[in-house]
């Protein structure tokens, strides 16, 4: 197999470079006139403050534009319960991170619609996991998708970036689960529990409920989706759970076919992935305070091809030397050590890799071309 193009640009005057960007990949020749061209992204939890700045946004819906095509910017909804669970509330936390339909001079949609369970399904030939997924349904009707991803560390599959992106924003409740779903149960230890009901707060699947004529907290693990949301929340310790590298592999298997899924509804020309490798978080973007970056800002890699733009993107993480004061920093990790498994020991990227190359959606072997 020939080896993919990936684009890079270093993080100087990154904004201005997006044009270049476009230029090189020949976007504009690839996005007919009147094309609708969803550009999935990430809003940013409220409080979270390290997310791809607004103005990166604007830029790319202002040259799909140029080509021709009719952009709306898009997330969906989530599992967890905090300040983007329903549309409503993720527009509300959107418009506060900057993004709006007039700052950003397009529609700013919800693709899986009220309830998070608006879209189609689609079967996979393929597949390490999900036979379907349901793809959110503002995605399936788009003519061009472009992943505008904001590169991070993950606890769940090492890194999210653009497979990331698609898999889990661009699918409905439905598959968020079925991606989660893992053998691995959280731990509940009554005896330490303080009834702050905290758990059953957050638990999108009802496994922890109240109890309250016996005042207790119920658990019923068959229900749980090993999202790891209660672990968080709980205050006292009683909720734990074993973060084996089984259950790591489950959510890497599912999430590679979630995007595999999404991105059977585009043709090859149709589909452009865009890393923002800058303020790389020891995790993701979901939670709603912020951390140092791991390492200094990278830069900008793009691809038609989604494995080899986030294969490009670790390459040069792995390279990079640590961010001084960074929890990098202090687990005295620098230059060609592995990021991922320096901050969550349990997660093997080779595996990953492994995973995403038997998927067939793209090729780990890349020509990196700079952008100046």
């Amino acid at each position: 197999m020939n080896k993919s193009k990936v684009l890079f640009a270093n993080p100087k005057a990154a904004w201005q470079k997006m044009e270049k960007i476009f230029n090189r990949a020949k976007i504009k020749d690839k996005i007919e006139n009147g094309d609708i061209v969803a550009i999935k992204m990430h809003f940013g939890e409220l409080g979270n403050i390290r997310y791809i700045h607004p103005s990166f946004a604007r830029k790319v819906v202002d040259l799909v534009k140029e080509a021709g095509g009719r952009p709306f910017l898009t997330d969906t909804t989530t599992l967890y319960r905090h300040a983007r669970h329903t549309l409503l509330d993720y527009l509300e936390t959107a418009a506060k991170n900057g993004f709006t339909s007039e700052s950003m001079g397009c529609p700013i949609l919800i693709a899986d619609g009220l309830r998070g369970t608006s879209g189609q399904w689609v079967e996979l030939k393929n597949y390490h996991k999900l036979k379907r997924i349901k793809v959110a349904q503002a995605v399936f009707e788009s003519d061009f998708i472009i992943a505008l991803s904001h590169f991070t560390l993950h606890p769940g599959t090492g890194i999210g970036a653009s497979v990331k992106n698609i898999a889990m924003g661009c699918t409905t409740t439905e598959t968020k689960l079925a991606m989660h779903s893992s053998e691995a149960k959280p731990r509940y230890n009554e005896a330490k529990c303080r009834l702050c009901l905290a758990c059953v707060k957050v638990c999108p699947s009802g496994a922890f409920y109240y109890r309250k004529e016996e005042k207790k907290i119920g658990y019923v693990p068959e229900k749980c989706i090993g999202c790891g949301e209660c672990i968080a929340a709980c205050p006292s310790g009683a909720i734990t759970v074993p973060w084996e590298s089984v259950r790591v592999l489950d959510q890497q298997k599912g999430v590679i076919d979630g995007c595999a899924g999404v991105l059977s509804r585009f043709l090859p020309d149709k589909r452009f992935f865009i890393n923002i490798v800058m303020d790389v978080t020891p995790h993701c973007d979901c939670p709603s305070e912020s951390d140092l970056p791991v390492v200094p800002d990278l830069g900008i890699f793009a691809s038609h091809d989604v494995i080899a733009c986030d294969k490009a993107s670790f390459d040069l993480l792995t390279e990079a030397v640590a961010y001084p004061g960074s929890e990098m920093d202090k687990k005295k990790k620098g230059k060609g050590d592995d990021k991922v498994r320096a901050i969550y020991p349990e997660i093997d990227m080779q595996k990953y890799w492994e995973l995403c190359k038997e998927s067939g959606m793209g090729n780990l072997e890349y020509e990196l071309e700079r952008v100046d």
